[in-house]
């Protein structure tokens, strides 16, 4: 098997979207199935970070997708599996490829447009407690931390935040929210 570990972020309080937009639908499937879909045949188990379904943030919630990663890379390593690809549950429409790249990737990696689409090893889960302990919370601070490598592409992801993204994406003029 693959070792890896697929992860859906999906912790947060969809404040600017009005309702849970892991829920809301997208040519009838809900947002967290596109996630689902997108992982499925590149890793051995998916989870679900962040929600009552899955598994929790860590150490609590209210961390941002750091909380979410790093619940991800502990369950891993409890698990047996030795890395963690992460992906948000509000992304729909990942570059082609991009997930079998990061499962072909020996190194940390992650989209440089959206830096929560990542590899992660579950080495760094006891440094990323430590980091949560202090105010830095962005991904891309953790990942520059770590030595993680910005894969270019992907520059024009629709990442939906609000109804009207999701409508923009309906409708197909794209939802870079």
């Amino acid at each position: 098997m693959t070792g890896i570990l697929g992860a859906i972020l999906a912790g947060g309080q969809s404040r600017r979207f009005g309702s849970d937009k892991a829920e809301a639908l997208l040519d009838g499937r809900r947002l967290i199935d596109w996630a689902r879909d997108g992982l499925q045949g590149h890793v051995e188990r998916i989870v679900i970070c962040g929600r009552a379904d899955g598994i929790p943030d860590r150490p609590h919630a209210g961390l941002g997708p750091l909380g979410g990663i790093n619940a991800a890379l502990h369950h891993a390593r409890v698990i047996g599996l030795n890395t963690v690809i992460t992906v948000p549950c509000d992304a729909p429409a990942l570059p082609d490829g991009i997930i079998a790249r990061l499962c072909a990737s020996s190194m940390q990696a992650h989209l440089a447009a959206l830096p929560v689409v990542g590899r992660w090893d579950v080495g760094w889960a006891d440094l990323l407690d430590q980091h949560l302990e202090g105010p830095e919370r962005s991904i891309r601070g953790w990942a520059c931390r770590i030595g993680s490598m910005g894969l270019e592409g992907g520059s024009g992801i629709a990442n939906i935040n609000t109804r009207e993204d999701l409508e923009r994406m309906i409708f197909g003029d794209g939802g870079d929210g």
